[in-house]
C-alpha cells in the first residue's frame, strides 16, 4: 500500500497525469489516505483462548478498557462489561449464546438504568440515582 501511495506521490508532482486522469487519482490518493489512517486507528484488540471460551478485551484509543467479555463459538457468551475513555462503568450485563439475558446496568448521566432481558428482548426497564458500583445478576 505504501508502495502505490508513493507511486500517486510521483504521478502527482512530475504531473505526467492530464486533468481529468489527476482528478481521479487524487480523489483515489485521497481514500487510500483516510483508509489507511483508519486502519492504523483501529480499536484495539486482546483474545486469549480458555478452555471452551475466548476472554475478549477491546481497548479505547488512549489504552484504556472499553469491553471486556468472552465469546463461546463467535458468540459473545457470559458477563461483559463496558468502560468509557476514563475506566468508568459503562454498562454490565450477560449474554448467553450471543443473546442478552437476565438484568443489565447502563450507567447514563449520574442514574443507573436497570434493564431486564429475555432471549435478547427486553422485559422491562427502571432507574435510579447511582450511588456507586453495583453488579448484574438474573
Amino acid at each position: 500500500m505504501l508502495s502505490q501511495c508513493k507511486f500517486f506521490v510521483y504521478l502527482f508532482l512530475t504531473n505526467r497525469l492530464t486533468n481529468k486522469k489527476l482528478g481521479i487519482m487524487k480523489t483515489l490518493f485521497i481514500t487510500l489516505a483516510l483508509v489507511s489512517s483508519a486502519l492504523l486507528l483501529a480499536q484495539e484488540k486482546e483474545v486469549i483462548k480458555t478452555n471452551n471460551t475466548q476472554k475478549i478485551t477491546t481497548f479505547h484509543d488512549n489504552g484504556t478498557i472499553e469491553q471486556q467479555g468472552h465469546q463461546l463459538k463467535g458468540k459473545n457468551h457470559g458477563v461483559w462489561r463496558s468502560y468509557d475513555k476514563q475506566g468508568n462503568a459503562v454498562a454490565v450485563g450477560e449474554y448467553e449464546n450471543g443473546k442478552k439475558t437476565g438484568t443489565w446496568l447502563f450507567w447514563v448521566d449520574g442514574q443507573i438504568a436497570e434493564v431486564n432481558y429475555q432471549e435478547n428482548r427486553i422485559q422491562s426497564v427502571s432507574y435510579w440515582e447511582s450511588l456507586g458500583q453495583a453488579t448484574a445478576g438474573k
